[in-house]
């Protein structure tokens, strides 16, 4: 039963995507982060999520990743497909076990282990003498390194407009998507989302920020609250 209930979910995504993919033919199909990181779950072997934001972005504010191991003052728990979200202003996590929902209070939390599940192709660096952003005149072959008739791209910036414009050779994939607004409305996806003009002083993606009052709601990997790997870590990137 439960290997059914997968394959539907799996199905149902993919024609909620491919029904999104007629829209926005011309360029990357976009996609929430939720369906995002169940992409990548259900095919990790054949799902690259690239997230091509610059270096200092990718590690010190934090990329996607998965949790693979909650410790507690209970034990260890290993959640479903390393998927766990952060809700009710950072107080509590959801995930599942088994196939089963469980709730966790981060008071009981000790210790969350996470591991990134994108990597990094910057579409621009930065460049501290100028102090602005240079293009990157190797993102496209870079990126295509990856190619494979199989593989499919999941890109990801701050908020969705470097995603929308940055520019190679999409036919080498079997299909590549953007973390945005599916509607088409850019700026409220990638991994921070909008600053909403500042009306949050200037904060993005915190855990818990109200956004469905806007006229577009955030589907941004850090409003999704799910998972971040924050850090410098060489050996494992």
């Amino acid at each position: 039963m439960k290997k059914i209930s997968t394959i539907c979910a799996v199905v149902t995504l993919m024609i909620s995507v491919i029904a999104i993919g007629i829209a926005a033919a011309d360029g990357p199909i976009p996609i929430t982060a939720d369906q995002a990181f169940n992409m990548k779950a259900a095919d990790p072997d054949h799902t690259v999520i690239v997230d091509i934001r610059t270096t200092a972005e990718y590690h010190w504010v934090g990329t996607c990743a998965k949790v693979t191991e909650i410790q507690t003052t209970n034990g260890t728990i290993t959640p479903d497909n390393g998927k766990v979200k952060l809700v009710l202003g950072g107080r509590l996590l959801t995930f599942r076990v088994s196939g089963r929902a469980r709730f966790l209070p981060v008071k009981r939390v000790e210790k969350i282990v996470t591991e990134k599940i994108a990597i990094n192709i910057p579409y621009m660096t930065w460049d501290e003498g100028e102090c602005k952003k240079v293009d990157n005149d190797k993102f496209a072959s870079q990126i295509e390194d990856r190619a494979g008739e199989d593989v499919v791209i999941i890109l990801m910036c701050r908020s969705g407009k470097r995603t929308t414009e940055c520019v190679f050779d999409t036919t080498k994939f079997k299909a590549v998507y953007e973390i945005d607004q599916p509607d088409g409305t850019n700026g409220r996806g990638g991994f921070q989302g909008t600053s909403y003009h500042d009306a949050y002083n200037g904060y993005r993606g915190f855990p818990g920020r109200a956004t469905s009052f806007q006229e577009h709601k955030s589907v941004s990997w850090s409003d999704t609250r799910l998972p971040t790997h924050i850090g410098w870590c060489p050996l494992g990137d």
